[in-house]
């Protein structure tokens, strides 16, 4: 009987583990519709007029007057092009501070997101599958930021 458990148990195990480590269920996949809705209802402006850094299928750029940063969304036609410019950002990073800054990341199988803060900036780069979130923001607006991520699930 108790090796009956002990196998139910570390199938469950196994199965958690498993779960955990590709990250099924636990994202959520922004489309550029659900973008503009999510961020218009906030009262951001969206441009699709904006040049992107980095070539994309989609760009998309979310502002508003009374905050000193932009949310640029990209959608790439596959998770490779967005793995590579996620590690495009990350390894300019030092473009966006400026001072010495504390980071840390967390990556899945299908997440990767890096936070950095600076003695001013507090940035955000976070990639979900074949989309990706850039704001470079300061310390001052970190909650906000983190936030609005939240709120979209990035």
């Amino acid at each position: 009987m108790n090796n009956n458990k002990s196998v139910i148990l570390g199938i469950i195990i196994i199965i958690v583990v498993c779960i955990i480590t590709v990250g099924c269920g636990f994202y959520n996949l922004l489309k550029p519709k659900d973008f503009k809705e999510q961020f218009g209802a906030l009262g951001y402006t969206i441009s699709d007029k904006e040049t992107p850094k980095y070539e994309t299928d989609t760009y998309l750029v979310a502002t508003k007057d009374d905050v000193p940063f932009k949310i640029e969304y990209y959608e790439f036609k596959d998770e490779s092009e967005a793995k590579k410019i996620y590690k495009k950002y990350k390894d300019s990073i030092a473009d966006y501070i400026t001072s010495d800054s504390k980071n840390q990341e967390s990556t899945s199988a299908v997440i990767s997101k890096i936070v950095a803060v600076s003695d001013n900036e507090y940035i955000v780069i976070s990639r979900v599958k074949n989309t990706l979130i850039f704001i470079a923001g300061t310390k001052d607006y970190k909650s906000e930021i983190d936030k609005l991520l939240e709120n979209v699930k990035y």
